[in-house]
């Protein structure tokens, strides 16, 4: 099958092209490849040209505080005030925008609109800052969306412009891949600990760390499956931020003695809102037959000279 792969050269879409290379034939979409998402007509001749089976939209403007300097000039620009004027954005306007907005919405309606013009599936990667983390349990697929950042609402809406035959894959905090462009939360704290720096961390903050190769493997079999809808792809254990520090001190023999705790006010004053507890279920992945790795079971795996 061919498949044409946004964010080619990300986190996750750099490791499912280590990991699928042998089994899709892959067409990496990405500025680097010398096509942009949010230039349509440019972006809808190479799709034509290429002809996939499917798309795998992946690419995305994820930094959540320079998301938030967009929003000012995104809303001035788009005139978005709610969903509904989504069907009314001028793709033009945005061709080589960088912005929250032109990537993780325009962007997406391209891809969304070519794919509903020549039916084919595609692939919408989402995020957990979809919700407040307000919910006192966990998130299902079912549970309703109020984003607190641009960040999450620019990718609430990536979400509301797709069109026709569709998987959202909401995933979280993806780890475990050690990149050369872009360092995920695991090690960018083992590099912190190896070279003896000081690490503040939270204690009241709790995520959904996700092993990178689960993310992959998982997509890979949702597209095998032809499965569509929404489904939450990630890890098993809601864990926080020092909580994960003391265990890769332990597991990469570094000093845990390095690790402070500090407080979510003082870690993140100025910044954008962050959802500070977001535990997303993923009850119906294994429904469907895929199995998540443990976190500490992952640490062993990633810890391999």
């Amino acid at each position: 099958m061919k498949v044409a792969i946004t964010g080619a050269t990300g986190l996750v879409g750099s490791r499912f092209l280590d990991l699928f290379k042998s089994k899709y034939e892959l067409i990496p979409i990405s500025s680097s490849f010398g096509v942009d998402i949010t230039d349509r007509k440019k972006l809808h001749k190479f799709l034509a040209q290429k002809n996939p089976g499917l798309i795998l939209h992946l690419a995305a403007k994820t930094n959540v505080d320079k998301c938030e300097e967009d929003k000012a000039s995104d809303i001035k620009l788009s005139k978005v005030k709610a969903e509904a004027d989504l069907a009314n954005i001028d793709p033009d306007k945005w061709k080589g925008s960088g912005s929250a907005f032109g990537i993780n919405v325009v962007g997406t309606k391209n891809l969304s609109d070519y794919a509903k013009k020549n039916n084919i599936k595609i692939i919408y990667v989402s995020t957990d800052f979809v919700f407040d983390g307000e919910k006192a349990g966990e998130y299902t697929e079912n549970d309703s969306t109020s984003p607190i950042n641009w960040y999450g609402q620019t990718k609430l809406y990536g979400e509301k412009v797709l069109e026709g035959e569709s998987l959202i894959a909401r995933i979280s905090y993806p780890y475990g891949f050690k990149s050369n462009i872009k360092k995920d939360i695991v090690w960018t704290l083992v590099d912190l600990l190896t070279n003896n720096e000081k690490v503040e961390l939270v204690s009241d903050q709790i995520i959904t760390p996700t092993f990178i190769d689960d993310i992959v493997r998982a997509l890979s079999f949702l597209i095998e499956k032809n499965t569509l809808g929404l489904v939450n792809v990630v890890g098993n254990n809601f864990l926080s931020p020092y909580e994960i520090g003391v265990a890769l001190a332990s597991e990469f023999g570094l000093q845990s003695s390095k690790i402070e705790l500090t407080t979510r006010a003082k870690l993140y004053k100025g910044r954008a809102k962050r959802p500070f507890k977001v535990c997303l279920q993923n009850d119906k992945l294994r429904a469907l037959g895929f199995e998540m790795t443990g976190f500490f079971e992952s640490l062993s795996q990633i810890n391999k000279p």
